[in-house]
């Protein structure tokens, strides 16, 4: 299948939950699995410029059968999958996890479990990273406000702190 028929997959960098950010007009692929890794490696073109990809992580604590995503815990058996593929590199890092009913302090440690995971990415795969983003992290503090406001405050510091440690370890590698 030519890459262009993953369109689905195909994200923009305006879903990051980073404040005052200038969105890059570059496209990347979001990969769930080693095996679609694998899969955009076999068809993007050998001796084109390296292919970015983004990969979806799920943070052990907040993991759910439900879904998809390669574990943390699992990275440190794909990196060496990963160092294999010669025509992709992973250059992003979409987390997300089990946010049903999570409010203030819980809240706020997935945010800083969804920045210490995309910091172990880095470690492990290894691989440079311009961005974080956190999936559905936005609703979880919309479902904060409206359901338990008296607890907003911890988790938007938390998110902010998440926001200003991308903008610092991340952005720097673009």
């Amino acid at each position: 299948m030519p890459l262009s028929e993953y369109g689905s997959n195909q994200f923009s960098l305006e879903a990051a939950l980073i404040p005052e950010y200038q969105i890059p007009s570059q496209s990347y692929l979001l990969a769930e699995s080693l095996d679609e890794l694998r899969t955009l490696n076999e068809h993007a073109e050998l001796g084109a410029p390296l292919l970015s990809v983004g990969l979806r992580l799920i943070p052990d604590a907040f993991d759910a059968d439900a879904l998809t995503g390669v574990r943390v815990s699992e990275l440190p058996a794909l990196a060496p999958e990963v160092r294999r593929l010669g025509t992709l590199t992973v250059r992003g890092c979409f987390v997300r996890g089990k946010l049903d009913g999570l409010h203030g302090k819980a809240l706020g440690r997935f945010f800083r479990a969804a920045y210490e995971s995309a910091k172990q990415m880095t470690v492990i795969l290894p691989c440079a990273m311009p961005y974080l983003c956190v999936e559905g992290g936005l609703a979880a503090l919309a479902y904060n406000r409206t359901e338990h406001p008296e607890t907003l405050d911890e988790a938007i510091t938390a998110a902010q702190i998440v926001a200003m440690q991308n903008q610092t370890a991340f952005m720097r590698s673009c």
